[in-house]
């Protein structure tokens, strides 16, 4: 990389660690919407990942002590039979018409959130299942498992600590093996690896300052903003 081109992607990565330090997902669409402008789109893919998985290992570790392994078990295990399924889908059904149909269904919930303050949607541990399940399948399909995690953990009755604990511990998980994927099918180059190395500082940069705005609101407004960043994502999926 040029100096230019990484003063930007500097920029860009702080910005991403910020945001997912606050809600503990959210890097990824901040990267992946600007990065392919300045830097090859095989190149952004694995150094995303890599950015991604080490901003939430460190999101993990800040809050490992809320971690309870019963509470994200079924999102991994539906994860887990949903992924194939998600293969299946994305070479027989039409990518556009999941992505707009969750999308829609994404508005809707969080819309229906944040015009009705005193709303109390609550799923049960058992739903956890049908989420992964959903998750796996946009996972294998199109590498977009994150919303129904999010609002998953949004419909439980857990303090934002945990919220935050249950997103980090799934996406390391899915980070992990999404860093394997990418190592296996060779998009891991000592390049985009020196990359990663250089941009160090602006993820830990960007998570401390993240960090400290995490500490000072409550959670009502912790769960606003995961709901906004929702309807930015949903957005950005019917847009694509």
């Amino acid at each position: 990389m040029t100096l230019k081109t990484y003063s930007i992607a500097f920029i860009i990565v702080f910005i991403s660690a910020f945001v997912q330090a606050i809600t503990s997902f959210g890097s990824a669409l901040v990267s992946m919407s600007i990065l392919p402008f300045i830097l090859p789109m095989h190149f952004v893919t694995p150094l995303v990942a890599l950015n991604g998985t080490c901003i939430t290992a460190l999101n993990f570790i800040r809050h490992h002590q809320h971690f309870d392994p019963v509470k994200i078990m079924p999102l991994i295990i539906g994860a887990l039979f949903g992924i194939p399924i998600g293969i299946f889908l994305l070479v027989h059904m039409p990518e556009s018409i999941i992505k707009k149909s969750l999308a829609t269904v994404i508005i809707v919930y969080a819309l229906y959130s944040l015009s009705n303050s005193n709303a109390k949607i609550h799923t049960n541990q058992k739903a956890g299942y049908i989420f992964g399940f959903i998750a796996g399948c946009l996972g294998g399909a199109f590498n977009t498992d994150g919303p129904p995690v999010v609002v998953y953990t949004t419909t439980q009755h857990w303090s934002k600590d945990q919220i935050n604990i249950s997103l980090s511990s799934y996406f390391l998980m899915s980070g992990s093996m999404l860093i394997i994927m990418h190592t296996v099918g060779g998009l891991l180059t000592k390049e985009v690896a020196y990359s990663f190395i250089t941009l160090l500082p602006a993820i830990v940069l960007g998570f401390f300052m993240g960090s400290i705005v995490y500490t000072k609101i409550d959670q009502l407004m912790f769960k606003k903003i995961i709901l906004f960043l929702l309807i930015t994502i949903a957005l950005l999926l019917i847009i694509k």
